[in-house]
C-alpha cells in the first residue's frame, strides 16, 4: 500500500511521467504501418486550406518552441520547411522564451559513456547518439553540467564545453596549472555561462573562472593565510566553518569517499561553491569574498559511508548512503546556520533501504529543483532512485535496456541539465 501512495504522489510537484517503459526494453508487437508521415508532409503544403499550413511562421515558432524539446528533432522529418525552420535565428529566440523545461538526467555507466539520457518531462530513458561519440574510454569525461550545455574532460586534462542537442562545442583555454584539481563547478544563464575550477595542494592552492563572455582563465584571490588555517584545522578538528579555511587539503581518513570517475571533481553552488574532500568533508568557496572554509564532519570518521553532495532549489544537501546493525539506510542532510551542525531533512523508508544492506554500493547523486536522482551501485547491484525533495517520496526508476537487447545499462553516475536547444557554447 504505501508502494502505491507514494507512486500517486511522487509526481505531484512535476508533470507525471506518461510511460515507465525503456526505449530499447526489448521485443514490442509490430505495429501496422500508419500514413501519418504522410498526412504531416500534407499540412505543411501551403495551398491545401490546412490550419497548419495557414499559419504565419512566427505563431508557428511559438506553438513548436513549447513543446517537449525530443519532438524538436522529429519536426525534421515533416518537411524541408519545418526542417529549415528549426534552426532559424527566430525560432531559438522563440526557444529561450520558454521560462522553464523539464530536466534531462545525463546517465553513466563504469567507463564514463552510456549515451542514455532520463527525460523527467515524459518520465522515459532517452537515447542520444552524439553523447555516445563524445565519451567512453580514451574519450571526453563529464565533470559538471549547468543550464542546457555539459563540461567535459579530456584524458589530458583538457575542458570542453558542448551543447548535447545541437552537438556544437568549444574547447576551452588551458588552465596552465600543474597542481591536482579539486573541483570544477559550472553555472548558466540564458545569455552566458562560467566554469570555476579549484586547484592545488597544501599551503598552495588556487581558484581559477572561465566566462564565456571573456573567453578566458581569470585567477581568482584566495584570502586570509593558509599555513596559519592548516594549524587552526589540526588543532580542533571538529571546527565549525572559518573564514581562512585550507582543509581541502587534507587527506583521506579511515572512510574516504568512494566517487565514480565522472563525479571525482563534482561541485554545486553558484556564487558560493561546496565540493566534497577526500574524507567526505564539505568545503566552500566563496567567490564574491574568496575565502574558503570548511564544515564539521557528517559522521565519526570510523564510519564506514559513502556519501554525495547536492543542490536543490538553493540548499545545499548530502546523501548518506550508510550500514549499521543489519541495516542500510540513505538519508539526507543539510547543515543548519543556527545550531552549527548537519540535520537529517529526509530519509528512504526502511522497506526500500534495506534492500541494499550487504551490497557494498556507492552512491552518486545530483539534484534539480525539487528531485534528487540517487544513483545506487556495486559491481553486481544496479539502482537509480529519484526522490521528491518536497513530498519526502522515493521511486525505483523502471530498467534501461540496449536498444534491440534485453541487456541492461548499468548506470554509477549522472548530470542534470536542462534540454536548450539555443544554448551557445
Amino acid at each position: 500500500m504505501a508502494v502505491l501512495m507514494m507512486d500517486m504522489e511522487f509526481f505531484s510537484v512535476h508533470k507525471r511521467p506518461n510511460t515507465t517503459i525503456c526505449e530499447g526494453s526489448g521485443p514490442r508487437k509490430r505495429k501496422k504501418k500508419s500514413k501519418d508521415k504522410h498526412q504531416l508532409e500534407h499540412v505543411c503544403e501551403p495551398n491545401d486550406g490546412a490550419q497548419w499550413g495557414d499559419l504565419d511562421d512566427g505563431v508557428l515558432e511559438l506553438v513548436l518552441a513549447r513543446l517537449p524539446v525530443s519532438d524538436f528533432f522529429r519536426f525534421r522529418s515533416v518537411c524541408k520547411g519545418w526542417s529549415s525552420l528549426i534552426q532559424s535565428p527566430s525560432f531559438l529566440t522563440a526557444c529561450s522564451e520558454v521560462s522553464l523545461r523539464g530536466p534531462w538526467f545525463y546517465m553513466l555507466d563504469s567507463k564514463s559513456d552510456s549515451g542514455v539520457i532520463y527525460d523527467m518531462d515524459v518520465g522515459r530513458w532517452r537515447h542520444i547518439s552524439f553523447l555516445s561519440t563524445l565519451t567512453g574510454p580514451g574519450k571526453l569525461i563529464p565533470v559538471a553540467a549547468a543550464g542546457g550545455l555539459i563540461c567535459f574532460r579530456s584524458p589530458n586534462g583538457d575542458l570542453s564545453v558542448c551543447n548535447p542537442l545541437t552537438g556544437s562545442c568549444r574547447e576551452l583555454p588551458p588552465l596552465n596549472s600543474v597542481y591536482p584539481i579539486h573541483a570544477i563547478a559550472m553555472h548558466a544563464s540564458k545569455s552566458s555561462y562560467r566554469i570555476v575550477v579549484i586547484f592545488g595542494e597544501i599551503l598552495k592552492f588556487g581558484v581559477k573562472v572561465f566566462t564565456s563572455s571573456e573567453k578566458q582563465w581569470v585567477e581568482l584571490p584566495v584570502s586570509g593565510s593558509i599555513e596559519d588555517a592548516a594549524s587552526k584545522l589540526f588543532e580542533k578538528q571538529t571546527s565549525v566553518p572559518y573564514d581562512d579555511g585550507a582543509y581541502i587539503m587534507a587527506g583521506p581518513s579511515l572512510n574516504d569517499i568512494r566517487l565514480s570517475m565522472t563525479k571525482e571533481f563534482s561541485a554545486v553552488g553558484g556564487e558560493v561553491i561546496h565540493f566534497l574532500n577526500g574524507n567526505g568533508r564539505v568545503v566552500a568557496y566563496d567567490t564574491r569574498k574568496g575565502t574558503m572554509y570548511s564544515f564539521p564532519a557528517i559522521l565519526p570518521p570510523d564510519f564506514d559511508y559513502s556519501v554525495d553532495i547536492v543542490e536543490c532549489r538553493g540548499r545545499v544537501l548530502l546523501v548518506v548512503l550508510l550500514e549499521m546493525m543489519e541495516t542500510a539506510t540513505i538519508r539526507v542532510w543539510e547543515f543548519q546556520q543556527a545550531e552549527m551542525e548537519w540535520v537529517q531533512v529526509l530519509a528512504m523508508p526502511p522497506a526500500m533501504s534495506n534492500t541494499y544492506y550487504g551490497k557494498k554500493a556507492d552512491i552518486n547523486c545530483v539534484g534539480y529543483g525539487d528531485f534528487i536522482m540517487v544513483c545506487i551501485s556495486s559491481r553486481r547491484f544496479h539502482r537509480v532512485v529519484l526522490c521528491n525533495v518536497t513530498n519526502n517520496l522515493w521511486a525505483e526508476l523502471p530498467r534501461c535496456y540496449v536498444p534491440g537487447s534485453r541487456k541492461i545499462k548499468r548506470f554509477v553516475s549522472c548530470f542534470c541539465f536542462e534540454p536548450r536547444i539555443e544554448a551557445r557554447v
